[in-house]
């Protein structure tokens, strides 16, 4: 009876072995990738931010961005011509009162900044048909520096915010509700670094409907803008007015771009959105939730040819 059971014992044995060289097989295939992989992976300096735009997408990869195929910066580069990004949501260390030092060369590369976009409520999203595919959720940093880019093509010197709201936020053992707060003390940080500043956009995103944020104009889809003006603030005429005048421009390119000026007041409503810190500084609602980057890019183009004209008539 036992000679009867030898065939299975040296049938097991096969089996195991079959088993324990794919598995050796597996690990020596695992680790030899990941040797490989570390040897290719270049670190990359998160401290700088975007340079330029170009226009071919997802051509001349560079094989240091292989090892990044599901970060913000490969995203930016292939799909929006972004070279250089910093997420401004990760590593950031701020102690407050912020007493951030510019270092000479980033001085020089903004020298006489003109414009200051920032975000005081950074993490808005929008909606990406890429972002599934790359694990990256598209906010308003992106816009404000999307928007940055073409004024910098314009000749008109611009400062995005790196700095982390949130980071802000829990420095000081704030909720999300004191955005503003922690905004207001980067503004007033951004003036002390660069005294040249004369005009303040905070970039925002609604939460409306699509149909109510997107307008097709010739063939191309557009996130519309909206101006919001608070009015518990003692001078916020001047902000009114100017939110008036850019909305005037917008509205001539084509009046369904606009969602017009929206002035807030009263109980539920922060009211004044530190537009008491200048008569220049504007909140602006670009696209909703459910826009693309790629409509939130065609509008701001367009804005950032109406800012230049507004700038060069009120020189």
């Amino acid at each position: 009876m036992k000679a009867k059971f030898k065939p299975r014992k040296k049938f097991s044995k096969i089996i195991f072995k079959i088993i324990l060289c794919s598995l050796i097989l597996i690990w020596a295939f695992v680790l030899f990738f990941k040797i490989f992989y570390d040897s290719i992976k270049l670190n990359v300096n998160n401290n700088t931010f975007m340079s330029y735009l170009v226009n071919d997408s997802f051509s001349n990869y560079d094989l240091k961005d292989i090892t990044n195929l599901s970060s913000t910066e490969f995203l930016l580069k292939y799909s929006f011509g972004i070279k250089n990004f910093n997420s401004g949501l990760n590593d950031v260390q701020l102690e407050l009162p912020i007493n951030s030092t510019i270092d000479d060369n980033e001085k020089e590369n903004n020298s006489d900044p003109y414009v200051y976009i920032f975000n005081s409520h950074q993490s808005e999203n929008y909606r990406s048909n890429l972002s599934e595919d790359f694990n990256i959720n598209n906010t308003v940093y992106l816009a404000s520096h999307i928007l940055k880019e073409y004024l910098e093509d314009l000749g008109i010197s611009v400062v995005v915010e790196e700095n982390s709201i949130v980071d802000v936020l829990n420095t000081n053992g704030w909720k999300y509700a004191s955005s503003y707060k922690a905004s207001r003390i980067l503004l007033e940080q951004a003036i002390l670094d660069y005294p040249s500043l004369c005009f303040f956009i905070d970039l925002h995103r609604d939460s409306a409907s699509y149909e109510a944020t997107t307008v097709e104009l010739e063939g191309k889809k557009y996130a519309k803008i909206m101006f919001v003006v608070g009015k518990e603030h003692d001078g916020y005429e001047k902000n009114l007015e100017l939110a008036n005048a850019l909305n005037e421009k917008i509205k001539a390119i084509s009046p369904s771009l606009s969602r017009g000026v929206l002035q807030k007041e009263g109980k539920g409503v922060n009211g004044i959105y530190n537009q008491d810190f200048s008569p220049n500084t504007i909140l602006i609602e670009v696209g909703g939730q459910y826009n693309y980057v790629e409509e939130v890019n065609n509008i701001l183009k367009l804005f950032a040819d109406v800012l230049y004209e507004y700038f060069e008539e009120n020189k």
